[in-house]
C-alpha cells in the first residue's frame, strides 16, 4: 500500500487515513472491518453513486440533494480525521 505522505510529514492523520485499508477490507467482503478502518467510506460510495446518476441523466432538480450528500461528506471526513487525530495524540 503507498505510504500517507501527509502523515509523514506532519505526524498527524489526513482525513483519507485508513482510506486504502478500508477499500481492500470491502473488497474481501469484511464489511464491518471496512468501516472500522474508515467510517466515512459507505457515505462516500453512496454520494458518488447518486452524484453519478444525477449527472449522467442530467436532473437539474436533484442538485440540491447533491450538494446536502457533498457537504455531509466533507463533515464525516473532517469528523474522522478529527477523531483519528485525537486517538493519536491520546
Amino acid at each position: 500500500m503507498l505510504p500517507c505522505a501527509y502523515k509523514q510529514l506532519f505526524g498527524i492523520s489526513c482525513p483519507l487515513c485508513g482510506f486504502q485499508r478500508s477499500v481492500l477490507c470491502l473488497i474481501d467482503g469484511d464489511v464491518i472491518g471496512s468501516i472500522k478502518m474508515f467510517p466515512p467510506l459507505l457515505f462516500l460510495i453512496l454520494t458518488t453513486i447518486i452524484s453519478c446518476i444525477c449527472y449522467l441523466r442530467k436532473k437539474r432538480s436533484k442538485i440540491k440533494i447533491v450538494k446536502i450528500l457533498w457537504i455531509g461528506l466533507l463533515c464525516l471526513l473532517i469528523a474522522n480525521a478529527f477523531y483519528q487525530n485525537l486517538n493519536i495524540v491520546f
